[in-house]
């Protein structure tokens, strides 16, 4: 006979309120089985891993208001009963479970502007999962969130839950995206001494412009638009106003739903100079030393950006001291009366620290030592902020890692609060590609080009490269290799061979081939001697220029070049700030043909005006004269401007000394020859911003200036010719795609107006 004793009043109170107060628990029966009936998809054993009630054991109504709410917390079940049987005289606690459907199916509908599988990736719902309505909804809110970054601020998302004939549910998302909305007009109220220009450039959220469709400006971010409140109030604060007070803005849509107006106001308040700095605490140096190192003084306008800046300065001063914790804060206090403030600097040292253990993360190619040759921190030295900052510097320098991967955490070891491991994470880019290309260039005209290059090659930093370019006015092979730390010393070296064919002169067409070998050394910070020399052979054909000297032109250069490099670029391979500067002095005539010495020096400077926009500069000039009396400076070696690679509003050869000559394969016919010059001078200044970053495509805008005279240098006959345009980079898997338009400033009437060119390569 089987008896079946539902606990009527104490266990129906005990799960109808799991967080009720039930004072002191009561034993109810000594459980012999447990009996788990209802499950379908999730297995009995683990409700009964998870509960605790055991068989042998005394059940009390604790423990069975516990159990239920740990089979709840599961989230698997829809409800959860339990039962007192009592099978041949032995106590069975049964628990009924009615499980929650499964979702069958994830559809949209209404999804015009964006696919379902980008919006599937967005849920976190997945299909043949147990229904979780709360999931469904932070779903919703990811989907939302999705579309507003897509444009679409007004979009909005619903769900429906529909049975299905195999028993589960049908989860569908209905969409409704309307059109994209896009800032129509950002309009500022009450700034007198910003102007809105000032103000719009430093928001993340901007008006629409011409390539808005493809560069994702204008579209309404709500996050965004947060953010751009408070870096107007940094702008502000760091212009001296500490009173910036800027309203909560206001969003207008249009009618029809398509723009919005944004209009935010202002109160600016008044500007406060800097009155008396003071220093307390814990301190570790003079005043007068710590102000030298400052750039707010007394007498100054207040910024927040100098002083967030003052203060790094500051804490490195305790750091590079072994004070790895110290604390600098700082207080503002506003004269009373007066447009001033006095800032108080107050600092905690903490205690000395040393660094501990020094690891390598996430570098699955590139060997641990790569990275350790570039620190300047070392195990078991006094902790130091400044060579830690310079160590990071370094590794991102390399190029071989993706831009804002590079972490370097400092952890004490358990028990040990004054040691400090160093962990680098890196994530490698791809340093290496093996690309084919055919195209058009404006100077080579169609072109082949096939390249081989591993700037990181078997992990331990060495540079690869085997190119070859095929055109019809152009042919260049070269093989070349360089180890920066040859035999894991400080010495760099390296060697190339190459053979160049070059139909772009006017005058004839020449071949080039040789080689070199080259040696490397730093002996400052950033900064290395390398020693090149040089073999090469020269022959020239298809002579029309009748001034042209064949014994002169032909023949064997063996050079000896000298070049000092300092190289503080944050990546050279596409830097976005630093300084970079070379100078050099090639000699021809250790053996050979030819005799002459070159000079010349080199500069660049990149600078981030504001987040990815980049300004770069260039300056180079360039000398060479013959050191032998009776033997001239060769054509091929003397310099000629216009083209892709220097003076972009101009043809190729249209800037340099000219003559008017008798064609010497065409008698009687006179031609304009470019007979080069031994003395240039380029300035280029750029500004490059990503256009669709996404893709590696950026945008430009240029201005050239320059010339190339016909011997040395001389300031009363010194002019520039100048040019100035735009263009569109694209860094594509075969190198760096550059599409300029050039335009010549006051040219000449023989040369032309605007010039298209197409290259390869990064310029500068």
């Amino acid at each position: 006979m089987i008896k079946i004793l539902l606990l009527n009043i104490l266990l129906i109170s005990t799960f109808t309120s799991a967080s009720s107060s039930i004072g002191e628990a009561k034993n109810l029966f000594k459980i012999d089985i447990i009996e788990v009936l209802g499950t379908k998809k999730v297995e009995a054993e683990a409700i009964l891993e998870k509960i605790d009630a055991k068989t042998g054991e005394s059940l009390n109504t604790y423990t069975l208001k516990e159990d239920i709410k740990k089979i709840y917390e599961m989230k698997y079940f829809e409800s959860v009963e339990a039962h007192h049987k009592i099978v041949k005289g032995k106590n069975h606690l049964v628990l009924k479970v009615i499980e929650k459907p499964i979702i069958s199916k994830i559809s949209f509908t209404g999804n015009d502007e964006v696919s379902g599988d980008d919006l599937k990736e967005q849920v976190k719902t997945r299909e043949f999962n147990i229904l979780d309505v709360n999931t469904i909804k932070s779903d919703i809110q990811l989907l939302q969130k999705y579309y507003e970054e897509k444009g679409f601020y007004l979009a909005s998302v619903t769900y429906d839950l529909t049975k299905n004939e195999f028993g589960g549910l049908d989860l569908i998302f209905n969409v409704k995206e309307f059109d994209k909305v896009t800032v129509k007009k950002i309009i500022f109220l009450g700034n007198h001494d910003l102007p809105d220009e000032d103000l719009k450039a430093m928001m993340s959220t901007q008006e629409e412009t011409l390539f808005s469709g493809m560069s994702g400006s204008g579209n309404f971010k709500e996050f965004n638009f947060k953010t751009d409140v408070e870096r107007l109030k940094y702008l502000y604060k760091s212009k001296g106003y500490l009173q910036i007070n800027i309203g909560n803005p206001v969003i207008t849509v249009s009618e029809d739903k398509k723009w919005i107006f944004i209009t935010i106001d202002v109160k600016e308040g008044p500007k406060f100079d800097v009155n008396n700095i003071f220093f307390n605490g814990e301190l570790l140096f003079t005043e007068s030393e710590m102000r030298e190192k400052v750039d707010l003084r007394s007498g100054k306008v207040y910024s927040e950006e100098t002083l967030r800046r003052d203060i790094q300065v500051l804490t490195e001063m305790y750091q590079d001291k072994g004070y790895a914790f110290a604390n600098v804060l700082r207080r503002l206090q506003i004269v009373p009366g007066e447009n001033k403030v006095d800032i108080h600097y107050s600092f905690e040292k903490g205690q000395v620290a040393y660094f501990g253990k020094v690891i390598v993360k996430g570098n699955t190619k590139t060997r641990d030592k790569v990275v350790r040759r570039e620190l300047r921190v070392y195990e078991g030295m006094k902790y130091s902020g400044s060579l830690l900052r310079k160590s990071k510097e370094n590794v991102n320098r390399l190029g071989f890692f993706e831009p804002g991967s590079v972490i370097f955490n400092t952890v004490s070891p358990r028990g040990k609060d004054n040691i400090l491991d160093v962990e680098i994470t890196v994530k490698e880019r791809q340093t290496g590609q093996i690309s084919l290309g055919a195209g058009y260039s404006t100077a080579t005209k169609g072109f082949f080009q096939a390249s081989i290059a591993q700037n990181n090659f078997r992990g331990l930093g060495q540079n690869l490269n085997l190119n070859v370019s095929l055109s019809e006015n152009q042919k260049t092979y070269n093989l070349g290799f360089t180890e920066p730390y040859f035999l894991d010393s400080k010495w760099t070296a390296g060697a190339d061979i190459y053979k160049t064919s070059n139909g772009l002169i006017s005058s004839f067409s020449s071949e080039k081939y040789g080689g070199d070998i080259r040696v490397g050394y730093p002996i400052f910070e950033y900064t290395r001697l390398f020693l090149t020399l040089r073999h090469e052979v020269t022959e020239i054909e298809d002579v029309r220029n009748p001034t042209i000297d064949l014994d002169t032109e032909n023949g064997t250069a063996a050079t000896l070049k000298t070049t000092l490099r300092y190289d503080k670029r944050d990546n050279i391979f596409e830097p976005t700030k630093g300084v970079y500067a070379s100078i050099s002095f090639e000699n021809a005539g250790m053996y050979g043909d030819q005799f002459w010495l070159k000079g010349a020096f080199e500069g660049r400077y990149y600078y981030p005006v504001y987040e990815e926009l980049v300004f770069r500069s260039r300056l180079k000039l360039e000398q060479i004269t013959k050191t032998v009396a009776d033997k001239d400076v060769p054509r091929t070696e003397k310099f000629q401007m216009g083209g892709s690679r220097n003076m972009r509003g101009y043809n190729y050869e249209d800037i340099g000394p000219q003559e008017l000559l008798e064609d010497k394969q065409d008698a009687g016919t006179f031609d304009t020859f470019n007979v080069g010059g031994q003395f240039s001078i380029l300035s280029q200044f750029e500004f490059e911003h990503p256009l669709v970053k996404e893709a590696g495509l950026k945008w430009v805008v240029f201005f050239d200036a320059g010339n190339v005279y016909a011997d040395e240098f001389n300031p009363e006959k010194f002019t520039l010719r100048q040019d100035y345009g735009f263009g569109f980079r694209w860094f594509s898997p075969i190198g760096v795609l550059r599409f300029e338009f050039g335009y010549p400033i006051d040219p000449k009437e023989d040369e032309g107006g605007q010039q298209f060119h197409f290259d390869i390569g990064q310029l500068f």
